[in-house]
């Protein structure tokens, strides 16, 4: 998957998510990691549910169609993967290395469209890029580098690098690590048992009562140490002689300062991303606003920025200039309950759409009769004729 590659440790080595989790990597925070990954994961996920819509100019009127562009982009773009997958894979690979590349590989029936994991691409800058070394791979860990040189006609390019927004971010999880281990290290030294064992002077040798031999300093407090820091239930052999203390029996440290600072690294990532907060913690409640501002404001752009490039190359200038297109349907990001919305589609009935639009709207199947495509305005909407004086 591609988010098992998320980030670089020190050598410049791509390391899986699950190094990062369980510590067997040198990468700087996988708390951060963890969060960075969740915010990419919840804009390609939100994207790559979407159905492609496909529009054709056909006798001077637009109409949208389900053409072969139709069916690659969404249900079967190559051999291999599905549509679904495919704009997955092709989402988290732009926001993760800030670039990605669409190949075109024609063949007599149709196109087939594959994410490319690596590629080099030339410093041109006056004219179009090219493209070679193209790797391709599945998701069972085969891979092919392409021979074929790729360019503007038959591949799609795509590249959003922020150089200040990246030296922001490194920065940043920078400063929480160092904020994440003074937590901890301050938790530690709270909450790690801390004795003292004090026996007075001209003390007479101790025997061990299990060797019934003389027992040294050492070999006694180990003993103790052994029975008060124990798992499982102990007895503690302990002198009259000696005085036990237990030093830091006031001063534990519960784990609010590393959560509080958990937060802040969240709420700074979902920040990073435009991701509201009760979205970003899946704590949303019914009157929030927060589905539609993460929309707008986190997933919009990555819509125009993908149509561009799919009606670019895959589209074309004539075609688009006489109307025809590509669009994400952005109503099918969220969840419609066909009860929920009753007095809506009421409403949208009143004012003029056909069932079957409504049916369109809601991902129901079409209904194949007369007056489901009829329009029935109930409104009264229509232009007033004679101003004020006319009416009654």
């Amino acid at each position: 998957m591609v988010l098992d590659k998320l980030f670089k440790n020190s050598k410049g080595e791509f390391v899986s998510i699950i190094d990062i989790l369980f510590g067997s990597s040198d990468s700087n925070n996988y708390i951060y990691a963890l969060a960075e990954a969740h915010a990419i994961d919840l804009i390609a996920k939100t994207i790559a549910k979407c159905e492609i819509q496909t529009f054709e100019n056909k006798n001077n009127k637009i109409e949208e169609v389900k053409n072969d562009l139709y069916w690659s982009l969404n249900i079967q773009p190559n051999y291999n993967e599905n549509g679904t997958r495919f704009l997955y894979k092709l989402v988290t690979k732009l926001l993760i290395e800030k670039r990605a590349l669409v190949i075109i590989n024609k063949t007599p029936t149709t196109n087939l469209l594959y994410v490319a994991d690596d590629f080099n691409a030339n410093n041109k800058i006056l004219v179009g890029k090219t493209f070679t070394n193209v790797k391709i791979s599945d998701d069972e860990g085969n891979s092919i580098i392409l021979d074929k040189l790729y360019n503007i006609e038959n591949s799609i390019y795509y590249s959003i690098n922020n150089n200040e927004l990246t030296t922001a971010s490194e920065s940043f999880k920078k400063n929480t690590t160092k904020i994440l281990k003074a937590a901890q290290k301050a938790f530690e030294r709270a909450n790690i048992p801390k004795w003292r064992l004090k026996f007075p002077g001209n003390q007479p040798t101790m025997i061990d009562p299990q060797t019934n031999q003389p027992m040294k300093y050492d070999e006694y407090k180990k003993k103790v140490t052994e029975g008060l820091l124990s798992e499982e239930e102990a007895i503690v052999l302990l002198s009259e002689m000696f005085d036990l203390i237990y030093l830091n029996k006031d001063s534990n440290k519960n784990l609010t300062d590393f959560s509080s600072a958990v937060k802040e690294i969240g709420d700074t990532v979902a920040q990073k991303w435009n991701i509201p907060l009760d979205v970003f913690y899946g704590s949303k409640t019914e009157k929030s606003t927060g589905t539609n501002d993460f929309i707008t404001f986190a997933v919009d752009f990555y819509f125009e920025f993908l149509e561009d490039g799919f009606n670019m190359t895959l589209v074309g200038k004539p075609s688009f200039l006489k109307g025809e297109y590509v669009m994400f349907n952005r109503f099918s990001i969220q969840h419609k309950d066909i009860f929920d919305n009753a007095n809506g589609i009421d409403k949208l009935i009143g004012d003029g759409f056909s069932r079957n639009e409504i049916n369109k709207f809601l991902r129901l199947p079409k209904i194949d009769e007369a007056w489901a495509d009829e329009h029935n305005l109930t409104k009264n909407y229509g232009k007033m004729e004679g101003g004020a004086e006319n009416e009654e």
